[in-house]
């Protein structure tokens, strides 16, 4: 017969730990949300369009989310870690056909237009299948 080990706790004991590991799992909730809180909301929609171009199954979606130029821009940046140019993406908008797909006005700029994560990953798949 093989031995098992055990570990007997007073109730005092149990309820001792169980309140330090809450403790612990808050102090880490509340630090990832202040991380979050930093975060722009124009960052924040570059990490979720990254993310869908990796992995389309992460959003289900894809047509209720925008991005401007700005953010596509930047999704691949430059070797000294720029975003890409403005004529970049009028080359990337003319060879891709993006500019020919639906917009709207950014609510946050006013003018600026805005093309969906579907026609942007289309977009995407096209211009750098070639390359």
């Amino acid at each position: 017969m093989e031995a098992l080990q055990a570990v007997v706790l007073s109730s005092a004991q149990l309820r001792d730990m169980l309140m330090e590991a809450a403790k612990l799992g808050a102090a880490l909730a509340v630090q990832e949300f202040r991380a979050d809180l930093r975060q722009s909301p124009e960052d924040a929609r570059l990490q979720k369009l990254r993310g869908y171009l990796a992995d389309p199954a992460s959003l289900s979606n894809q047509h209720e989310h925008w991005a401007d130029s700005g953010v596509i821009r930047r999704i691949q940046t430059t070797a000294q870690g720029k975003p890409k140019s403005t004529s970049w993406f009028m080359k990337f908008q003319r060879e891709t056909g993006l500019s020919g797909c639906p917009t709207r006005q950014s609510p946050a700029y006013g003018r600026r237009r805005e093309w969906s994560f579907a026609d942007i990953k289309l977009a995407w798949d096209a211009y750098y299948r070639r390359r």
